[in-house]
């Protein structure tokens, strides 16, 4: 197999860049006491997708409070193109990356708004890449935690209500007294996308991506009315521009 290569992996500030001269790598095949051929061993080769050999070099990295907010910045501009990953591996690397700079949430807020911004990313990828990811590895699960996560690190007495919206995820968390709590009633709303108008780019602009985020919103319920009633109140509403027409569910 080829010989490694490096410095393709951004470098977030800070993050020091210092390779050993590499050895070519080598794949190796051993043949066991009675002369029967062993499994092949890739260990040592680098990753064929250039995509996956950035992400693993960035799993090498040491990710601390001077350099994980460039990085979650770095890796929600690479995962914008989360689409084109086409090794299960990227799935899981990207994973690990999420866990580390979620264990840092508590200390750097602003990186809550990057890993749900990354997770939403990641639902971009194939969907068959994602469930070999979640068969090998729990990817899915792991990335969604993380999210859930970040409301129990972000939400203090000074903050009581979280708020993160991505283009394909939303996130409401609230501080609650369980002594009077009745339930929430939530709205989403999503702005049904517009076509293009003439002499338009097909890819639009950043506030026409902007116009299809969704416009999620919860509350608790007041007293009025039995809970039960009250807890029916969660809807989705979908609304066409064009036709000005809502569709609740």
């Amino acid at each position: 197999c080829a010989p490694s290569t490096f410095g393709s992996a951004p470098q977030p500030s800070g993050a020091s860049s210092h390779h050993p001269i590499q050895r070519a790598k080598k794949a190796w095949r051993r043949c066991d006491r009675t002369g029967q051929w062993a499994e092949d061993d890739y260990t040592q080769c680098p990753y064929a997708s250039e995509v996956t050999r950035v992400l693993h070099e960035l799993t090498q990295m040491t990710i601390n409070t001077s350099n994980a907010q460039p990085l979650a910045q770095q890796l929600v501009a690479f995962t914008s193109r989360a689409g084109d990953f086409s090794d299960v591996m990227d799935v899981i690397f990207v994973t690990h990356l999420v866990e580390r700079l979620t264990c840092l949430v508590d200390q750097l807020r602003d990186l809550g708004d990057c890993i749900s911004d990354i997770a939403s990313n990641m639902m971009l990828v194939e969907e068959h890449i994602l469930w070999m990811a979640q068969n090998e590895a729990r990817a899915c699960t792991r990335i969604v935690q993380c999210v859930e996560r970040i409301a129990d690190l972000a939400l203090t007495i000074d903050t009581q209500v979280i708020s993160k919206v991505s283009p394909n995820i939303a996130l409401e968390a609230f501080l609650i007294r369980p002594s009077n709590f009745q339930g929430l009633s939530c709205t989403a709303v999503q702005r049904a996308p517009l076509p293009p108008l003439s002499g338009q780019r097909a890819d639009g602009d950043q506030d026409a991506i902007g116009d299809l985020l969704l416009n999620f919103k919860c509350h608790p319920v007041n007293g009025s009315g039995s809970p039960a009633s009250q807890l029916r109140k969660v809807q989705y509403i979908e609304i066409d521009w064009l036709d000005n027409k809502a569709h609740t569910e």
